[in-house]
């Protein structure tokens, strides 16, 4: 496994909220040391394409895929609203749909924030050109640790680490990206998380063993991200 590069940071919950959604500065740095100039880059689960529009600024062609429709419509509305050229979005199962079907030309890197799956590395790998690039940040295996069950798709180093070789990949920088952020009481969790994530955990239990790490004075949710840099190794794949 690579040297892992770790950032480790413990905030007040009203802090942490303000950097929650922003993308980690690891990632953005790996985005400016790479030179995506006339390259065809594609995002992966882009949402309202944010990573897409970082990636077009360094000079990308940006093709941004998702299943969100009312996503996809807002991120192109801003695309036309900043004129910003050389990014589309289309509609499309990444985890299902052969990559070759979203960019008809070669595609030199593959780019996700906060999608990630076995599946997608899967068609990374066979959608990449040999060197091409493949940068992502995703849930690592501590995020929101103390729910007991953690995050869906969230991984481990060594488990992503083998799936990336498993697929063809050479990793060239890993990172872990960790906010702890501090509450006085519970209640002041449903005001750091979205509704819709509360009602998900009150059905599927998490909330529940939240408070029960609250009644035990671990006073504290763990955001946790992994970040990764992989080169797409010569092989003998076709493209599906």
């Amino acid at each position: 496994m690579p040297d892992v590069v770790r950032v480790s940071r413990t905030l007040p919950w009203r802090e942490a909220a303000k950097e929650s959604d922003s993308l980690r500065p690891s990632l953005v740095y790996q985005f400016r040391h790479e030179d995506f100039r006339g390259k065809l880059v594609l995002d992966v689960g882009t949402g309202e394409g944010r990573l897409a529009f970082v990636a077009a600024s360094a000079g990308a062609r940006v093709v941004g895929v998702d299943l969100d429709r009312t996503k996809l419509m807002h991120a192109r509305a801003y695309a036309g609203i900043r004129n910003i050229p050389h990014v589309e979005f289309v509609l499309g199962d990444v985890d299902k749909t052969p990559y070759h079907e979203f960019a008809r030309d070669p595609i030199d890197a593959v780019i996700s924030n906060l999608c990630m799956s076995p599946e997608i590395v899967w068609h990374s790998s066979r959608a990449l050109r040999p060197g091409g690039t493949f940068i992502f940040c995703c849930h690592h295996g501590d995020h929101w640790k103390e729910t007991r069950r953690g995050s869906q798709w969230a991984f481990y180093e060594d488990a992503m680490t083998d799936l990336l070789e498993e697929n063809r990949f050479e990793v060239s920088f890993m990172g872990v990206d960790t906010t702890v952020a501090l509450f006085d009481q519970l209640r002041e969790v449903e005001l750091f998380l979205r509704d819709s994530v509360v009602r998900k955990w009150v059905e599927d239990g998490r909330w529940e063993e939240l408070s029960d790490s609250f009644a035990q004075g671990e006073n504290h949710l763990t955001l946790s991200y992994l970040v990764v840099k992989a080169r797409k190794l010569a092989a003998a794949y076709r493209a599906e």
